[in-house]
């Protein structure tokens, strides 16, 4: 596949996550904040993570795992946002405030939620999944590897919940 071919093949999958982008094509020269660019045309092609000139990450990739790359970081966003919108924070009562904590974990303090990394991550699998079944394995395999070094707290075991992803074609 050529670059054009795969950027078609790219719209047509968020078409059917009912998230159009009819203008969507990948950046080709770094963008200098870390956003992935692609070199070359085809069959083969260079992911390439790069900020203020200085290359982060070069990964050699035919036009499938092109295609991986890039709806995985997509549908991934939209899982976490996903997550986000149907989370529900609580105010903590004021004696469970620990007023030593600064700085941006100073909020965590205030707040209790049902936040839990198992809420979007099996929701990215399950996007994922609904492009291309073989997909869902892989993403649930490399969740599963991150889960085994760093596993869910009991409060996300106790939070985790399904998400309902009727809107992008789904359940």
């Amino acid at each position: 596949m050529t670059l054009s071919e795969v950027e078609a093949e790219v719209r047509a999958m968020l078409d059917r996550l009912r998230r159009p982008c009819p203008g969507f094509v990948f950046d080709r020269v770094p963008v200098g904040d870390a956003t992935p660019h692609v070199e070359g045309d085809g069959p083969m092609f260079d992911w390439v993570i790069s900020e203020r000139g200085i290359v982060l990450a070069r990964e050699t990739v035919d036009a499938e795992d092109l295609l991986f790359l890039t709806l995985s970081s997509m549908t991934a966003a939209i899982a976490q946002g996903e997550e986000l919108r149907t989370r529900t924070a609580h105010a903590v009562p004021a004696w469970r405030i620990d007023r030593r904590v600064r700085g941006p974990s100073a909020h965590r303090a205030t707040q209790d939620d049902d936040y839990s990394r198992k809420t979007w991550m099996d929701a990215h699998a399950r996007l994922m999944g609904h492009l291309r079944p073989h997909w869902a394995a892989r993403i649930a395999k490399s969740y599963a590897e991150t889960l085994r070094r760093y596993p869910l707290t009991p409060q996300e075991w106790r939070n985790a919940r399904r998400l309902t992803l009727s809107e992008f074609g789904l359940d």
